[in-house]
C-alpha cells in the first residue's frame, strides 16, 4: 500500500507517543526522521524491512542489502550496505530511541523538550551526513505540527512533576497567551503593535528580532527554550 502524508502519521502517531512515554526520546523527532528516512513509509527499506530509520545493520540477525547515499567530506556517494528487518514498525521505533538512549554521543537529546535544539543536536551527533539534515526535519516538524505530539505527552506527567509545558505559539494563532508576549515584546523594545491576542506578521518579526537578541534560532516560533526566557 502506497502512504499519504495523513495515512503515514495516523498510523505512526500512536507509536512514537507511546515511545516518548517510554524513553524520553522526543516524539516530533522521531516521527519527522521516520517521515524524511522512510520516504512516508513508502520507501524500499520501510516496505520490505520495516524500517523507518535507515538504521544499518542486522536486528536479530535479520538484514537486507540496499543501496544507499552517503556524504563524505560533502561528496555524495553511493554504497551498499546491510540495513535492519523489523517486524513490525513499533520494533523500529523502539529500536531506534534505544539507540540514543545506548550511546553516549546522543546523550544531549535524551530529556531534550525543545525539537529545534534536538534537530541539530542528531545532526551534530553523527546521525545523518546531510548537510541538509537539521534544517529538513525542523521544516517537517513545523509543517505537519508534530510539536503538538510532544506537548500531548508533556502535558500527561504528573503533577508532582516540576515541569511547566506551555503551549507552542506560531503565527495565526491567538489567545492570552498570545496578548501576553505581545505586552512583553512592546515593553521591551520589540515593538508588534496591537496587544490584540492575534500573533500577526508583527507578532512574528517581533519574536524573530527578540530571539535573534538572546542568541536563539529566530524562528518566530515562542516554543519551550523561547518561553524559558521569560521564566
Amino acid at each position: 500500500m502506497a502512504y499519504t502524508d495523513k495515512s503515514f502519521f495516523a498510523k505512526l502517531k500512536p507509536y512514537v507517543l507511546k515511545d516518548m512515554r517510554d524513553t524520553g526520546i522526543l516524539a516530533s523527532l522521531t516521527a519527522a526522521q521516520a517521515f524524511i528516512e522512510s520516504n512516508k513509509g513508502n520507501s524500499g527499506l520501510t516496505q520490505k524491512c520495516n524500517n523507518l530509520f535507515g538504521i544499518k545493520g542486522k536486528y536479530n540477525g535479520q538484514g537486507e542489502l540496499f543501496w544507499t547515499t552517503e556524504y563524505y567530506n560533502g561528496v555524495k556517494t553511493r554504497i551498499q550496505a546491510y540495513f535492519r528487518k523489523y517486524p513490525s514498525w513499533q520494533e523500529s521505533i523502539a529500536d531506534h530511541s534505544a539507540l540514543f538512549n545506548r550511546l553516549a554521543r546522543y546523550a544531549n537529546l535524551r530529556g531534550e523538550t525543545d525539537y529545534v535544539q534536538a534537530c541539530k543536536n542528531v545532526r551534530l551527533d553523527g546521525y545523518a551526513t546531510s548537510p541538509t539534515y537539521t534544517s529538513t526535519l525542523i521544516n517537517t516538524i513545523q509543517k505537519y505540527h508534530l510539536d503538538e505530539w510532544d506537548r500531548e505527552v508533556l502535558g500527561s506527567v504528573s503533577v508532582s512533576t516540576p515541569i511547566e509545558v506551555h503551549r507552542t505559539l506560531r503565527k495565526g494563532d491567538r489567545g492570552d497567551d498570545v496578548k501576553q508576549w505581545q505586552t512583553f515584546l512592546n515593553s521591551n523594545g520589540y515593538p508588534c503593535g496591537l496587544v490584540d491576542g492575534i500573533f500577526g506578521k508583527n507578532t512574528e518579526l517581533a519574536v524573530k528580532q527578540y530571539q535573534a537578541s538572546l542568541g536563539l534560532v529566530p524562528d518566530g516560533i515562542i516554543g519551550p527554550k523561547t518561553w524559558a526566557t521569560l521564566e
